[in-house]
């Protein structure tokens, strides 16, 4: 293994290790196992639910890789791994993809080399995204219809929100048609203390830039069905998720419908990620989760409840995900 690879490995780890210490500590060790224990056996049902959707992940990764020969090396089983590892290491961080996206293509640049592993984790970021898009276009016209009594102020930002989603998707099709490095060039170029340095960057490397933009394009435009056949496995793998907050009102009395899961899904993770630069999401899912289940004349206790749950969930699959940094990867 690579020296420098090995250090960036180690350091991940211990970053890891410190970061679920600090959010053992700070929603408490007896706080964690009593709501484990008022859970019961569903946790096992909640933290193996998203098994399943890393699993679905993984597959969309597999399909996208594997347009070239040399994506033979790596294993679905590894992409998986990677899956989970990269999501550990974006939810330690302020803003996400500042380390997940870069250390999945760290680790696949030996077998793949160094352009045709950003390519692909490039694709399946923006195949994640673009899911994630499709899902709150198709969700809140659900909560607006479903819900009983929404606020007009609330109504217009919803709908701000499927008109967003609109041209996000848009965009995100102009990127996967057209490739992407030259569209991020051609807007940080319009950043003053950035352009000149843009400018001879882009000179430099120009060859470099269409070989990506045409690795990144490839999907769209002469792989239809794998890009397709990998954006259903992303949504699946969004509406799967949904089921989680099912199994997680059960325990205290509550059966909601898929529809309501998803509405309350939907919500929260638009709520989360309106505040993206808040570490590991903190208080910012559980506000929507309380702003959601509120909506629907659910207890505001009840969403406290899940948004707690959902938050030891990530702590143990933040976990599983460092302990993956350790494991020797499989070809």
């Amino acid at each position: 293994m690579n020296r420098k690879v090995k250090m960036i490995r180690d350091l991940l780890f211990v970053v890891g290790i410190l970061v679920l210490v600090w959010m053992v500590y700070s929603v408490g060790v007896d706080t964690i196992w009593d709501n484990i224990k008022d859970t019961g056996w569903w946790f096992f049902a909640i933290v193996g639910i998203w098994g399943v959707v890393y699993f679905f992940n993984g597959l969309a990764f597999h399909v996208i890789l594997r347009g070239g020969d040399s994506t033979e090396k790596v294993s679905l089983l590894r992409k998986i791994k990677l899956i989970i590892t990269g999501f550990a290491i974006n939810s330690m961080t302020p803003i996400g993809l500042l380390g997940g996206e870069p250390y999945k293509i760290m680790e696949l640049k030996q077998d793949l080399g160094i352009d045709q592993a950003t390519s692909g984790v490039l694709l399946s970021t923006m195949m994640h995204f673009l899911a994630h898009f499709l899902f709150w276009m198709v969700s809140v016209p659900i909560f607006i219809f479903v819900v009983p009594v929404i606020p007009l102020t609330i109504k217009i930002i919803l709908w701000a929100v499927v008109l967003g989603a609109l041209l996000l998707i848009y965009w995100a099709f102009t990127v996967f048609r057209k490739g992407l490095i030259n569209q991020a060039i051609a807007v940080t170029s319009r950043i003053p203390f950035l352009r000149k340095k843009v400018k001879i960057y882009s000179l430099e490397h120009s060859e470099r830039i269409e070989e990506m933009d045409k690795l990144t394009s490839d999907l769209f435009t002469h792989r239809k069905k794998d890009f397709f056949l990998a954006l259903s496995f992303e949504l699946i793998a969004r509406f799967i998720s949904c089921v989680e907050i099912i199994f997680m009102a059960i325990p205290i009395g509550y059966h909601l419908s898929f529809f309501q899961a998803v509405i309350i899904a939907a919500f929260s993770s638009l709520f989360a990620n309106i505040l993206f630069f808040s570490p590991m999401q903190l208080g910012t899912r559980e506000g929507g989760f309380g702003i959601a289940f509120s909506m629907l004349t659910i207890p505001l206790g009840v969403g406290v409840y899940v948004g707690l749950i959902t938050r030891i969930r990530e702590m143990f699959w933040i976990s599983i995900g460092v302990i993956l940094m350790r494991i020797k990867p499989a070809k």
